[in-house]
């Protein structure tokens, strides 16, 4: 592939070195769409988006500077207090319920198992399913008068009496765990498949030779070997996870009595539902800080270990 591309670029390249066009001028041309593509999707709203938090504006209005304002409301509202704790709780319980079940099944399938292609064929389908699709189905299986889930619970008498998925304080929050997790778990396993992939085995001969069993085998060989992708996945999960916002706005719009809001759902009621722009704004902007540290850390670690 990369020999075919260059012989393309040789091939063409006499054709503005003809002219007198340097190659990083061509470069840059050829750079400029996806640049404007970039800057007209992600910059824009992005800078556009820190600027409204720090006003008061609204749908079709263009607001007021009011400084921290916004910030200082959010802090004394106990459901963005909510929102908050949910965010994080959410995101560390589902993020670590993918880790431990996608290495798990990873190794599984890494394995010479019989029909691993089908199983590893079938694993990944959830991942296919958009999000839209994938919340209404689980909105159906929750369904407390017709749901799946609820009419086998009562028919092998797992419970004497409805489970209210959605609409049960105590309940709502773990149900769209599972379903957070459901949707995100093929991509754990895609990646430690892959990373299981490229590991040596000779590395898992000598760790035999010396006398290790399976579990010092994997805790001396197969983590170490994984830790880059380990990083990479669980930050790219946390981040996806945190800013999740179809699950919990398909399943319970953020109830029962806003006990399953999260911020990305409270960014849309204050910032839609309630007009409220430039407060819908600083909530997610609010937490940004922390994800440019973690991210900073995480990504300097793995450097520093690189040049190790």
């Amino acid at each position: 592939m990369t020999t075919t591309t260059g012989g393309v670029l040789n091939a063409v390249r006499p054709l503005w070195r003809d002219r007198g066009i340097p190659d990083w001028v061509v470069a840059y041309v050829f750079m400029a769409p996806a640049a404007v593509i970039f800057l007209g999707l992600i910059t824009y709203p992005l800078i556009d988006g820190f600027a409204t938090a720090f006003t008061d504006r609204g749908i079709a209005a263009r607001g007021n500077f009011i400084g921290f304002g916004n910030f200082v409301t959010l802090m004394n509202d106990p459901i963005y207090v909510r929102a908050l704790f949910n965010s994080f709780a959410l995101t560390a319980g589902a993020v670590t319920a993918k880790f431990v079940i996608g290495l798990t099944a990873a190794i599984i399938l890494h394995q010479k198992i019989p029909f691993r292609g089908i199983f590893r064929a079938l694993i990944f389908l959830p991942w296919a399913v958009p999000g839209l699709i994938a919340g209404l189905s689980w909105k159906w299986l929750y369904d407390e008068t017709a749901g799946v889930l609820g009419y086998l619970a009562l028919a092998l008498h797992i419970v004497d009496r409805p489970v209210y998925f959605l609409s049960d304080p105590n309940v709502a929050m773990f149900s769209i765990g599972i379903a957070m997790v459901w949707h995100g778990l093929p991509f754990f396993i895609m990646m430690f498949l892959a990373g299981l992939s490229s590991i040596s085995g000779d590395l898992y001969e000598a760790a035999a030779i010396d006398g290790a069993g399976p579990f010092r085998r994997f805790w001396n060989v197969t983590l170490p070997q994984l830790r880059e992708i380990i990083v990479i996945t669980v930050m790219l999960s946390s981040i996806w996870t945190f800013n999740s916002f179809h699950m919990v706005f398909i399943l319970t719009g953020g109830g029962p009595a806003m006990k399953t809001q999260i911020l990305p759902t409270l960014a849309y009621d204050y910032g839609i539902t309630r007009s409220q722009l430039g407060l819908g704004s600083s909530v997610i902007v609010s937490v940004i800080p922390v994800f440019v540290v973690v991210i900073y850390f995480l990504t300097r670690r793995m450097l520093r270990e690189r040049v190790a």
